[in-house]
């Protein structure tokens, strides 16, 4: 199924993307990705390292809320 969510996604070193998962809207993805910065002491400010964003995205998801695919290619590291 086709549809537009929220999702937090996970940029290693190099821009290289890492992980994703969909969340139930833009409030719960922040609270996530401050949460996942206290923990993992990411730097929101250092461009070359670690980077988590929150982007609002058209995917496709199975029937679980799994993302298959990206319908407009992969993400950019845009975002905040």
């Amino acid at each position: 199924m086709k549809v537009v969510e929220f999702v937090l996604l996970l940029y290693m070193s190099g821009g290289e993307l890492l992980e994703y998962s969909v969340r139930d809207g833009l409030s719960e993805c922040l609270s996530t990705k401050r949460t996942m910065e206290r923990n993992m002491t990411i730097d929101p400010n250092n461009t070359t390292g670690t980077r988590i964003s929150c982007q609002k995205l058209e995917v496709l998801i199975d029937e679980t809320g799994d993302i298959l695919e990206f319908t407009q290619g992969m993400p950019g590291k845009g975002g905040k």
